[in-house]
Order: structure tokens, then C-alpha cells, then sequence
């Protein structure tokens, strides 16, 4: 009688695990030819025949791991082996949902989020770094250093946010994320511009008071005849 009720159950699980790798291998060729619809902007053709399938191959999954459990008690020679097959069943169809949810969700949630008027922010960020300027003064040189530290972290913060939902449509995505880069290009070099003056400027601060330092023991020099190495000091001198 065990003999016979384990029989039965790996027949099930067969039948079970080969319409699970049929439903995973349909869903992966129509979700590769909806990618394709993705990337050329055309509508999407198999969207709920793949939820269909995938849900379908979830049902038969969680079977599977019930009698597989089963077929341990049974006491089946080949169980773990068996147990290693739903296993990458169950991992092959992980990476289909994801997939999935890579392709469709990101449409079905425009809807949910919040928009996001990214032209007139974006638009604003780049006046900010177009208004900006470079010294005079070491002293304005550290302030808009300081004040362009903040700005640049407020632009690289956008990344996370700039999205499908946030901007409303796909097309719309595309060009706030091609004008968001654009700006973060623009914030990246005026940092580099503004670490660099500075380094020039300061070098230049320690120069001048080197110089400054020099023309007072030039000033205050002993010229007369008491002067110990008068070669040494006129070669100083010139």
C-alpha cells in the first residue's frame, strides 16, 4: 500500500513539475517578445496571458514542496534529489516574476505615485549653477564653495525619486533623465571647478605672504657697514 501511494505521488509530481517548466518556458518567449515591444515603443502583447502562466506555475510550485515533503516521509530514495529539481523550478520562476515586474510594473504604477513637476525643478537647479560665480575673494571662494556642496547633494538626492511614476509617462521620463544627467554633468564640473581655484588661490596666498614676509627683512636689514656677510645678504637681496 506505501508502495503503491508513493507511486502515485511521484507520478503526480512528474505531471506537476513538467506543466510548471512548460508554463515557465511559454512565459519566458513571450516575455522576451514584449521586451523587444519595450524597447521599440510598441504596445505590449502578452501581459495577462504571462500572469496566467506564472500564477498557474506558482500553484503547481507550492504542491510540489508540499509533496515532496511527503514523498521524505515515504521514505524515497531519489527525495533530495527531487527536492534540488522544484528548487530550481522555483528559482527559474523568481526570475521570470522579476522580469516581469521589470516590464509591466513599472507602467502600473504611474498611476499610484505622486507627480513631480521635474522641468520647472531641474530648469531651477541649472539657472542656480549658471548664476553662480568663481571668487573674487578666498573668503567668497570658501562660501559658494560651501553652498555648491549642498546644492550638489540636492541634485544627486533627485536620482532616487526621478522615475516612470514620478514623471508620468515613459517619453517624459526619458527626457527629464537625459536633462537631469546633463545637470548633474554641469554640478560635477563646477565642484571640480571651485576645488581647483581654490588650490590655485590658496598656493597663491602662500606665495604672496612668503614674498611679504621677505620685503620686511629686507626693510628691516642692517645696510651699513656693520653688515657680517655683505655678499651672502646682497645675493638675498637680488
Amino acid at each position: 500500500s506505501q508502495a503503491s501511494n508513493l507511486a502515485l505521488l511521484v507520478a503526480k509530481m512528474q505531471t506537476n513539475a513538467d506543466q510548471v517548466e512548460k508554463d515557465i518556458l511559454k512565459s519566458e518567449e513571450m516575455l522576451a517578445v514584449d521586451a523587444e515591444n519595450e524597447k521599440k515603443d510598441l504596445p505590449f502583447q502578452h501581459k495577462n496571458e504571462i500572469s496566467i502562466k506564472l500564477t498557474e506555475a506558482e500553484n503547481l510550485l507550492k504542491d510540489l514542496f508540499l509533496d515532496v515533503d511527503k514523498a521524505k516521509n515515504l521514505k524515497h530514495l531519489q527525495a533530495k534529489e527531487i527536492e534540488k529539481d522544484i528548487i530550481h523550478l522555483h528559482e527559474r520562476w523568481l526570475k521570470d516574476c522579476a522580469f516581469y515586474r521589470d516590464i509591466y510594473d513599472q507602467i502600473d504604477d504611474v498611476s499610484l505615485m505622486p507627480r513631480i513637476n521635474w522641468g520647472l525643478i531641474l530648469n531651477q537647479k541649472q539657472k542656480e549653477l549658471n548664476g553662480e560665480e568663481y571668487g573674487p575673494t578666498m573668503v567668497d571662494l570658501e562660501k559658494q564653495i560651501a553652498a555648491h556642496n549642498i546644492l550638489h547633494k540636492e541634485i544627486i538626492a533627485y536620482s532616487s525619486q526621478l522615475c516612470v511614476g514620478s514623471a508620468g509617462s515613459k517619453e517624459k521620463y526619458n527626457a527629464f533623465k537625459k536633462q537631469y544627467n546633463n545637470l548633474l554633468d554641469n554640478s560635477k564640473w563646477r565642484r571640480h571647478y571651485l576645488s581647483s581655484l581654490y588650490m590655485y588661490m590658496l598656493g597663491c596666498n602662500n606665495e604672496l605672504n612668503f614674498l611679504g614676509e621677505e620685503q620686511e627683512k629686507i626693510k628691516k636689514q642692517d645696510w651699513s657697514d656693520h653688515i657680517v656677510d655683505p655678499p651672502h645678504i646682497r645675493r638675498h637681496y637680488e
